[in-house]
């Protein structure tokens, strides 16, 4: 009876999670070719061909810099609603959030950590249901690994932007591009 249960469980919790990847899918939030950006980071996993252009945008309040991040990007549904998933979840958070985002996120998406089996407290938890499917978990990692790449070079320890890009408009309007392709290691 405890096994039907838990079977039973498992597949509601497998729609769920399919119903979350599908609605970010179709409906990405923060997806455009237009936004205005600080700094952009163009990943692409070789394997699949999926391609992703995260954006980050910076607003000082308190001497503090607050990020919000965005993408463009064609691939498969899995890299295309991680994406939108991640840009959901950082919206005006520190670069220290933003980081322990993406730890959060790589512990989900690689299976490292369950969710809660009962209903989803966040979109972020969908991603799980890929952990199953190795081949899948590097189109979710995609995004994160590209965001990481961009922190990682245009941020110093303590959150703070280094200089670079100075523009205030759209990169790939700007003749000053500084976008930077990056083959992405989506390898754990």
């Amino acid at each position: 009876m405890t096994e039907n249960l838990n079977t039973s469980q498992s597949i509601e919790l497998n729609s769920l999670y399919q119903e979350v990847i599908v609605d970010h899918s179709r409906r990405p939030r923060f997806k455009s070719k237009n936004m205005q950006c600080r700094f952009c980071q163009e990943g692409k996993n070789p394997l699949c061909g999926d391609i992703i252009t995260v954006f980050c945008q910076i607003e000082m309040k308190d001497s503090c810099p607050l990020l919000s991040i965005g993408f463009d990007g064609a691939g498969c549904s899995i890299s295309q609603a991680s994406a939108s998933i991640m840009c959901n979840s950082l919206q005006n958070v520190t670069l220290q959030e933003a980081q322990k985002t993406i730890s959060h996120a790589e512990n989900i998406y690689t299976g490292k950590i369950a969710v809660n089996a009962h209903d989803l407290d966040e979109d972020i938890e969908a991603l799980n249901g890929v952990s199953k499917f190795p081949v899948r978990v590097k189109c979710a990692a995609l995004p994160w690994k590209t965001l990481d790449l961009l922190l990682n070079d245009n941020f110093d320890k303590n959150g703070m932007p280094k200089s670079g890009c100075d523009k205030l408009e759209n990169c790939v309007k700007s003749s000053n591009n500084q976008r930077k392709l990056k083959i992405v290691t989506t390898e754990f």
